[in-house]
């Protein structure tokens, strides 16, 4: 099942009055909440408001049976809905993305530079900066994604040809205004021609202007002054007309100008540059007091109003070496942990944190930082992380999870991947990565690390290796032995149980876990997102080609009515999927340019973890090598009994970044699932005895299928292999490798 294990403290959530929640495909809106729960109305005609309990909607948002729409109602994103793409960016057809994904490192890069003063926003300006705005741009657009025609080396760098200055101006000014979506567009729908043409527009430019001086003047004056100017003009090309009439050639229009509504000279007061009219209004001085940054910093209110994203590299070896436990290590405890003699490999930890509570919302370690560990860390950021804090016995809730505003990076590869930041947009969360070379715009996330150097190492070999560093003699064999899981375990357990605990100098000395507590329950957190649209966004990007039988994955099989009627209408078989490593119940199809989700076959995959099912397969595989077809009970049984026996061990791995890259899914595939097929047909089924003692007990159509194989089964009775990995690497990783779930 999903790994949900519910924190005996309930979340409040965040719920705007103009917000959308749907459950159960309906729609709703906020009207209040109270300490017992909220009350929400339905948008349709009846407008009949419902009360659900705060352990209600707590359970269903867990379950992702709620899609909660920020802002929805509101007019603004009413109108954006019409102009800009509506459904998932991760979503749209592989042409827009190449597109999206070309525009945005230019409108990036001249950002950049426009903050650091190498370029304004002037045609003229940004033509004599374009090459290096170019420049720029190839180190964003070099990094591989989805949507990219072909695949190089890696080592390639793809400098951006092709882009007009007034092009770059309008992507950015529209970029600033709506994010990611304004790269997209809605390919024209809604448009309207121009009323006003050049000569219009050209003189309302030059009128509007008026607005800029030291007597400061108000719009209404402007609109006056705008009116007066197109009738003076009438009037002179009335005049020009009269003697055109009379024979004279004067060589210039005479068209009636058509005088532009309050609204668009209005418009065109607001679209000055505000540090420009502050300048011409209330002096430079004036003006440099209204714009300076404010030196405070970030003044910060709500938890997960800004969630501060960064990659730590964790010199194991020094700190093994700083605390005596290097010397002591054996050579197979060392190449357990990838330090090998004349080897550098490091650990490298990816990790966000709540700006506002200082609470830490995500840790994921890899051997190499890729894509996969920034999407998977997001990934963690919006669930509830109760089973990794009780997987390793800590003693406080890991509880800090729903939907952040905005996630800020660094200009790292893993971050400013295309991937990652569609679907970071798609899951409702803004991402920006901070300029770069400049920590001290992620002071949070860069303090935080600076703690885990200095503080996490008494607590590492305190509290995980304390049968390693006691002097004097020992005995080898019955010491500890250092495994990559202890290192997963100590990092869990010291930001569990002592840094949430800890009072925290800037927090005024209150903790980091009292600090949220406090803040969800005045202001409540957005809550995560559904599975469907998780799977979507973050999902592994696959290419599969439907057969009679639907689609494979890793040897599970996905199929539903609406895939077999594509099937037969259509005479290319190749379709792209997403594929989410958390729940192996549905896949997300693209069909006809719209993306459905496809059951598996088995309802029992629904919320059951890949790892759990590579685990199954390998145990079973040993068991019953001989057989071709194995019957699906003795698969799940095999997987209820390695969730039984393992669950912690399975837990603490799922602090490593699996990959789940497309290339590694084909690699399990190959080498696991070769020859590996599941009996679809049912056993021969024997009676029970009714509980009543009269007659039989009929299955029906909805009840849990039991066991068909009797106790004595040599199958069910072969030796437990479960028990054997428990605690153990992963089965199936690379073991050239060696815990290293990061992509290649």
């Amino acid at each position: 099942m999903l790994d949900v294990q519910f924190s005996p403290t309930l979340p409040r959530f965040a719920f705007g009055e103009y917000d959308e929640i749907i459950m159960d495909g309906i729609s709703y809106r906020f009207l209040e909440s109270n300490e017992f729960g909220y009350t929400l109305e339905r948008t349709d005609r009846t407008s009949v408001a419902e009360a659900f309990t705060h352990a209600t909607l707590s359970q269903r948002v867990s379950s992702g049976e709620i899609e909660h729409r920020r802002d929805a109602f509101l007019p603004d994103h009413a109108k954006r809905r019409l102009r800009l793409p509506t459904q998932e960016l991760s979503s749209l057809p592989l042409k827009k993305q190449q597109k999206a994904k070309y525009h945005e490192p230019l409108v990036r890069a001249f950002l950049e530079m426009e903050a650091e003063g190498k370029v304004k926003r002037t045609e003229n300006a940004v033509k004599a900066a374009l090459p290096e705005i170019k420049f720029r741009a190839g180190k964003f657009l070099s990094v591989p994604s989805e949507g990219d025609p072909s695949t190089g080396s890696g080592n390639t760098m793809i400098v951006p040809t092709k882009i007009s200055a007034s092009r770059l101006l309008k992507l950015a000014a529209r970029f600033r205004r709506h994010g990611m979506a304004a790269l997209y567009g809605q390919g024209g729908q809604g448009r309207r021609s121009r009323r006003l043409g050049p000569d219009e527009l050209a003189l309302l430019a030059r009128t509007v202007r008026n607005y800029l001086t030291m007597d400061q003047p108000s719009v209404t004056q402007v609109v006056e002054d705008v009116d007066h100017a197109f009738i003076a003009e009438n009037l002179r090309r009335e005049d020009l007309r009269k003697r055109e009439a009379a024979g004279e050639k004067l060589g210039e229009s005479t068209r009636p100008l058509v005088t532009p509504s309050r609204e668009t000279i209005r418009l065109a007061v607001r679209k000055l540059d505000p540090f420009e009219v502050d300048i011409a209004r209330f002096g430079l001085e004036e003006a440099r007091k209204r714009n300076a940054p404010v030196g405070k910093g970030l003044e910060l209110t709500r938890p997960f109003e800004r969630v501060e994203m960064d990659e730590w590299k964790v010199d194991l070896m020094s700190l093994l070496a700083e605390s005596g436990i290097w010397s002591i290590l054996s050579q197979e405890e060392k190449a357990s942990l990838g330090l090998e003699e004349g080897k550098k490999a490091r650990w490298f930890l990816t990790a966000a944190i709540c700006c506002t509570t200082r609470c830490v919302v995500a840790m994921k370690l890899s051997r190499t930082p890729s894509k996969r560990s920034a999407m998977q860390t997001i990934d963690m950021i919006v669930r509830d992380k109760g089973v990794w804090a009780d997987a390793v016995g800590a003693h406080s809730p890991w509880n800090m999870s729903g939907t952040p505003e905005l996630i800020v990076t660094d200009c790292g590869s893993a971050f400013i991947d295309f991937d990652t930041r569609v679907g970071a947009t798609d899951l409702g969360i803004n991402i920006d990565a901070g300029p770069a070379g400049m920590p001290e715009f992620r002071a949070r996330i860069e303090r935080l690390f600076g703690t885990m150097a200095n503080n996490f190492i008494g607590r590492f070999t305190g509290r995980t290796f304390s049968n390693t560093v006691v002097k004097g003699d020992y005995d080898a064999e019955a010491r500890a032995a250092l495994t990559a899981e202890d290192l997963s375990e100590a990092l869990v357990r010291w930001v569990v149980d002592v840094y949430h605990r800890r009072p925290h100098a800037g927090l005024n000395g209150e903790t980091p876990l009292d600090c949220w507590n406090r803040l969800v329950a005045r202001y409540g957190v957005a809550p995560m997102p559904a599975v469907g649209l998780r799977r979507r966004a973050l999902g592994t990007r696959l290419q599969r080609t439907v057969s009679k039988k639907g689609i494979s994955v890793l040897g599970i099989r996905y199929h539903s009515e609406a895939l077999a009627r594509w099937f037969m209408h259509n005479t290319k078989k190749e379709v792209r999927i997403r594929w989410y490593s958390e729940d192996l119940g549905a896949i997300a199809v693209e069909l006809d340019g719209e993306w459905i989700e496809v059951p598996s076959v088995f309802e029992r995959f629904r919320g059951e973890r890949a790892q759990t099912w590579m685990l199954a397969v390998r145990e079973v595989r040993a068991s019953v090598a001989a057989q071709k077809k194995i019957d699906q009970e003795v698969i799940f049984h095999a997987m209820t009994r390695i969730r039984e026996i393992n669950a912690n061990a399975i837990a603490r791995q799922g602090l490593f970044v699996d990959d789940y890259s497309k290339e590694r899914i084909a690699e399990l595939e190959d080498r696991f699932l070769i020859g590996f097929e599941v009996d679809e047909t049912p056993s021969n089924v024997r009676m029970q005895p009714a509980t009543d003692g009269l007659g039989i007990d009929l299955p029906t159509a909805p009840s849990v299928a039991q066991p068909l194989r009797p106790a004595s089964d040599p199958v069910l009775a072969a030796p437990n292999h479960a028990s054997e990995v428990a605690g153990a690497p992963d089965p199936f990783a690379d073991p050239d490798a060696d815990w290293s779930f990061g992509d290649k």
